[in-house]
Parts: structure tokens; C-alpha cells; sequence
């Protein structure tokens, strides 16, 4: 996943138009006391009361469950120099997000403070001009404050050390009375990030120190601990937490994370610590500055994301960005929320208006008891579409004896690494299993407490690994119209005339090649007459899943007209993705077609041994009407909408 940052570009003389705008007495900043003495005024009889955390909860001072639902402004030095820009003032942004009668009923602001708003600046100015107005205006508005060292780098550098130790010297204890005040401890730490649990142990140690010095300052403030790679290994946080009090834990939640990866990497940690979604977002308008990390719609994104979130109990969240330029943008350039299937603007204005009286302090919520009775097994467990290395196991919903819901299902295979899912799924593909061996799958639902039932059981036997009807060879170089690569396999006849209601004349070959890259198919059509409209059809199971109907991912049913450009997506065909084509070229008294087909794009792994479902047709009409069909394997002509018809193909050397 590539994370871009965002730079800033500041002048000196942009902090004189907002030099002492403040309406309450600010002193200089300059201080690195605690408490009254840091250089702050304090706000804390204006702000809402201190949070704590409970076990997985965040609560109030009477023990009652907070869940803090709102928005990630931009940095506020950033946001005041380019107010011209942003159509709109930095605080009046602000004011904005906490405006009910505007439709905006943010409960926490998160203000990022970034590297290179320091460095323009400097602190003192940073503190003084920007960010104790935002603390204030923040309580103010009876809302809190999510203060936030907002880095996206490396975490394990001198540099990062001094910085981050640097800032928290100062802030942690400016703001260590203020009730309403948070702390993410740093936003967005990159790298390392290999290893599983071993590089969360690795940051754990590095950032240990940190915490430290933060709760040193501020014995109890809320602080929110991120972790590698952009804040995504929040699951091992369950298991080994932070040694330190009142501690959350965030996670940056963008398209490029797939929705089936949500339950096991966040939703999976909340039955234990309380989770933070500080940053989440998505767009899929056409902008240059839109990062490919964000790419996602309304419907397949934004809509889940938010089920899901309003599944778990103790998740909170801030949606990024409260902006008209800073992406995924909010709002348009008059500050009108952006919606529709390509926006998420209206999507979080009307969220937090569903949500704005609950969870809230002083909402007599308390923590809910933890269940007496786990949920029943699921029922009705089976296993289908059963292939050498693959099949399908499906099953009915679960109940849970205390009416809760089932938020996940948790399927183990074999001796394979247990596999978490949403408790809106039912099904799942399993994948490179081995062949002609038996497999139990066990099925457990757990609920919103984490209780976990017992499991159903069942199992099945992969298909025996039989000869392939073909072995693709292996390319040197990828083969081009006029070259000899094509040389390396041997044509295969399409020679079943599947109906026809006149003689025919015409034949046709294929034959194919793989690399690392893709799947090389050429097609030969000879022999055609002048009333002849010839098309080719191209039938692709590349994982060998062997379906009785298409899968949504990478079945594929692809049409060619002679002289076509592009290719054409069959009745039942998965998408043709973007970096698929197709080259067609006119020979002596007929024309070929050459497919390129891109394994990661459909998710396919290519190996010597991989096997995949092929099988080849050509379409003739006479003025528009089908009238005949010739094909290479499949006698019933169902290869059109069943891939178990498909024959089966072998990659070779």
C-alpha cells in the first residue's frame, strides 16, 4: 500500500494575520511546566468532562460508555496560510464540524500538527497561535480535542526520537488539565514493519518510552498509540498491549484495505482494548491529488465501513478530511458536501447526525455486561465447488441465546491458520489446498462480547490431480504479431462443430504462453468466406476453481470481434480489468486475435503446475445472425455460463 504525505509549504509571513487572534488571553507558549503553570489558560470548566479507559471501553467519570464519533481537520498552520484556497477560515472550519444546525455534530476534532509546521514556525508559534486555539475553541464548542503529532516515516531514527520527545515535552503537559483533550501519540509510524508480531514488539519497544514520557507529563490524559505501516497492526495490540494506563489504539482504515480484512485486523482487537479509527476516508472523483490508497465508492466502501463500525460497540472514529483540498476532500470548493456513490461528505454529515445523542457523557450508558451464553454453532455447514486445490464452504447464520448479533465467524481448515470473518458472511473460497486430500473445517460465530460457540464441523476430499488436456509453456520474451515465440507451443484445432445450420469451411487453432506477468492467448481463424462476421470467445477459469456458475473475481468470458480493439465481457464474465488486451491482426484469408491477460489483476499466482480452466470458441454470423459455432473442448456448449466445462490446463517449463 503506498501512503503519500502531505507537504505543507509555509512562509514566515504567515503567521502575522493571526498573531494574537484569540478571544481568550493566550500566554507565549514558551513554558514546559504541567498543568496551570505550562503557559496555557486553562479551558477544562468549558470542555467536557475527563475520559477514562475502562477494560475495552472509553468511559465518563460516572462509569458510563463514551464512543467518540468526528472529524480530522487539516494541520491548522496549513489550514490558516491557504484559507484563500480552502474557500473558508481554519476556525470557522472548526466551528463548522460542531454545528448542529448546519447538520455537523462532530463530537472530537482531531488537529494534526505536522513535522513541517514545526519546522516552518516553530514550536512556540505552533503552540501559541494554532494550537492552544484549537484546544479551546474545541471546549468551546463542548467537543474534544484529538492532539495529534501527525509524522508518516520511519520510527526507529535518532531523528524521530528527538522530534517526537521534543514535541511531547511541550504539549503533554500544556494541556495535562485540560479534560477534554486527547493525545495520538504519532499519527502514522511507517517502517519496519516485517515480521508479524515480531514488529509490533519492535515498535512496542521503541515507542514504550514515549508513552512514558507523555503519562509522565499527563497522568490522565487518553493516549492513542498507533503502529507500523501506517497504523495497520492494530490486532496484536489484544494480545500485547502497552504496558501503561488508559491507552487506545488506532487504526487508519482506507480502501486499500479489502472489507473481508476489517473483522481480523480491527474488529477481532475491540472484544479486548478500545479501538480508534482516527483516520478513514475514500473518494473516487477524478482529481490528480486523489492518492490511490483512497480509491473507493459509497456503495462498496463507505456504506460497509460504516456497518461494520456501528457493529462494534467501543470503535471510535474521525473521518479524514474536513477539507475542499486536502484528499479524500469532504466538501467542494463552496463547502458543500460531496456525496453520491464517489464521495463520502454526506455520508459522515448524516453518521454523525444519526449518532449525535448516543454514547455520549452523561448518556447513562453503562458497560454492557458481558453475556451469558455464547451463540449456537452454525448450522447447515457444507463444502462445494470441490476442485483439486480448491472449494467453497458455505453455511446458515448462527443465533446467539442473549440476542446479540454474530459479528464474526471464524473458520479453520485443516492445520491452516484460523480464518476471521464479518458476521454478514456466509461463505468463503478456499484456495491452494492440495489435492486429493481430505480436509475438517471447523465454523464458530462469536458475538459482540467475543463470546465464541462451539463449532460445526464438516469436511471433504479434494479431486485427485488427473493429466492435464494441455501444458502451456513457459515464454522467454513476451511474444509479439510478427515473432516466433508463439513457435514454443503447438497449435490445438478447434474441431467441434457445436451447431451450425449450413456446411462449413473455416478452421481455427490457439494456442498459448505464460510468464510472471501474464497469460498469452492467440486464436487463428481461416478459411472465412465473404458473408462471414467471425468473433472469438475465450473462456478463462485462472484459478481452476471449477464453478458451476462464474465467480465474480476471475472467470472470465471474453469476446472479440475480427478488427475489435477492445474486449468485450461475455454474459457471465467477471471484469475485464484495465491492464487486459487484446491485439487482432488480418492474415492470409482470415485474422487472429492476441489475448494478454495480467495475473495480478486477478489475484493469480503463476507457477509451473498451476492449472486453470481454458476453453476456446469462434462465433460466425450471416448479417447479423448467429449461424453456426465451432469449438476446442467443451461438446454441450455450456462453457458460456458453467466453468466445470472447462478444460483443464497445466502451466509447463
Amino acid at each position: 500500500m503506498h501512503r503519500r504525505r502531505f507537504v505543507a509549504t509555509l512562509s514566515a509571513g504567515s503567521i502575522v494575520g493571526v498573531a494574537g487572534c484569540s478571544g481568550r488571553g493566550f500566554s507565549s507558549g514558551s513554558g514546559s511546566g504541567s498543568g496551570s503553570g505550562s503557559g496555557f489558560d486553562g479551558t477544562s470548566a468549558d470542555g467536557p468532562p475527563r475520559l477514562h479507559v475502562d477494560g475495552r471501553w472509553l468511559t465518563d467519570p460516572d462509569g458510563d460508555v463514551v464512543v467518540l464519533r468526528g472529524v480530522s481537520a487539516v494541520d491548522p498552520v496549513w489550514g490558516v496560510e491557504h484559507a484563500e484556497e480552502r474557500g473558508k477560515g481554519y476556525w470557522e472550519t472548526l466551528r463548522l464540524a460542531t454545528d448542529a444546525a448546519e447538520g455537523w455534530n462532530a463530537r472530537v476534532l482531531r488537529i494534526p500538527i505536522e513535522p513541517q509546521s514545526i519546522r516552518t514556525v516553530g514550536l512556540d508559534v505552533v503552540l501559541a497561535e494554532y494550537l492552544d486555539r484549537a484546544v479551546e475553541l474545541a471546549a468551546e464548542r463542548g467537543v474534544y480535542a484529538l492532539v495529534d503529532y501527525h509524522a508518516i516515516e520511519r520510527y526507529d531514527t535518532p531523528s524521530i526520537d528527538r522530534r517526537l520527545r521534543t514535541f511531547w515535552d511541550r504539549v503533554a503537559p500544556r494541556y495535562a488539565d485540560e479534560s477534554h483533550v486527547l493525545y495520538e501519540l504519532y499519527s502514522a509510524p511507517s517502517e519496519p514493519a516485517t515480521g508479524g508480531v515480531e514488529a509490533w514488539r519492535t515498535w512496542r519497544e521503541h515507542a514504550s518510552p514515549w508513552v512514558s514520557l507523555v503519562r509522565e507529563h499527563a497522568p490522565d490524559t487518553p493516549i492513542v498509540v498507533g503502529s507500523p505501516a501506517w497504523s495497520s497492526m492494530t490486532a496484536y495490540a489484544a494480545d500485547e498491549p502497552f504496558d501503561h494506563e488508559n491507552v487506545l489504539y488506532s487504526a487508519h482504515v482506507y480502501p486499500s484495505w479489502d472489507p473481508r480484512s476489517w473483522e481480523p485486523a480491527f474488529g477481532t482487537p475491540a472484544f479486548d482494548v478500545p479501538v480508534f479509527v482516527t483516520e478513514w476516508g475514500y473518494a473516487n472523483g477524478d482529481t490528480g491529488r486523489r492518492a490511490d490508497h483512497v480509491v473507493g465508492t459509497t456503495e462498496e466502501w463507505g456504506e460497509p465501513f460504516r456497518e461494520w463500525v456501528d457493529a462494534h460497540e467501543n470503535v471510535h472514529w474521525c473521518a479524514t478530511a474536513f477539507d475542499t483540498s486536502q484528499q479524500p476532500a469532504m466538501f467542494d470548493a463552496d463547502w458543500t458536501p460531496l456525496g453520491g456513490d464517489d464521495h463520502m461528505g454526506t455520508l459522515v454529515r448524516d453518521w454523525l447526525a444519526e449518532r449525535r445523542d448516543d454514547h455520549q457523557p452523561g448518556g447513562s450508558t453503562p458497560i454492557p455486561s458481558n453475556g451469558e451464553e455464547p451463540p449456537s454453532p452454525p448450522k447447515s455447514i457444507t463444502a462445494v465447488q470441490i476442485s483439486e486445490t480448491g472449494a467453497t464452504v458455505w453455511w446458515s447464520a448462527a443465533k446467539d441465546a442473549d440476542g446479540d448479533d454474530v459479528l464474526q465467524y471464524r473458520l479453520t481448515v485443516g492445520d491452516r491458520d484460523p480464518e476471521t470473518l464479518r458476521g454478514g458472511e456466509r461463505s468463503t473460497e478456499l484456495r491452494n489446498l492440495e489435492s486429493g486430500r481430505y480436509y475438517d473445517v471447523r465454523v464458530t460465530a462469536v458475538d459482540r462480547h467475543g463470546l465464541e460457540s462451539e463449532p460445526a464441523t464438516t469436511g471433504f476430499r479434494t479431486l485427485e490431480r488427473g493429466d492435464p488436456e494441455a501444458t502451456i509453456p513457459r515464454a522467454e520474451t513476451p511474444p509479439t504479431t510478427d515473432g516466433d515465440e508463439w513457435n514454443r507451443d503447438d497449435p490445438r484445432s478447434l474441431d467441434l462443430v457445436l451447431w451450425s445450420d449450413r456446411p462449413l469451411k473455416n478452421t481455427a487453432e490457439w494456442r498459448a504462453l505464460w510468464d510472471d506477468d501474464a497469460l498469452y492467448v492467440l486464436v487463428d481463424i481461416t478459411n472465412i468466406e465473404a458473408w462471414q462476421d467471425t468473433y472469438v470467445d475465450v473462456y478463462l477459469d485462472l484459478n481452476n476453481s471449477r464453478g458451476k456458475t462464474y465467480n465474480a473475481e476471475n472467470d472470465l468470458g471474453m469476446v472479440v470481434p475480427r478488427g475489435g480493439e477492445i474486449i468485450w465481457e461475455a454474459a457471465n464474465s467477471a471484469p475485464i480489468t484495465e491492464g487486459s488486451r487484446v491485439d487482432t491482426s488480418e492474415t492470409d484469408n482470415g485474422w487472429r486475435a492476441e489475448f494478454t491477460i495480467p495475473w495480478a489483476e486477478y489475484d493469480v499466482q503463476p507457477i509451473i503446475g498451476h492449472r486453470l480452466g481454458v476453453d476456446v470458441h469462434v462465433v460466425i454470423e450471416d448479417d447479423g445472425e448467429r449461424v453456426a459455432k465451432i469449438g476446442w473442448f467443451d461438446e454441450s456448449d455450456d462453457a458460456w455460463k458453467i466453468p466445470q466445462r472447462f478444460a483443464m490446463v497445466e502451466l509447463g517449463e
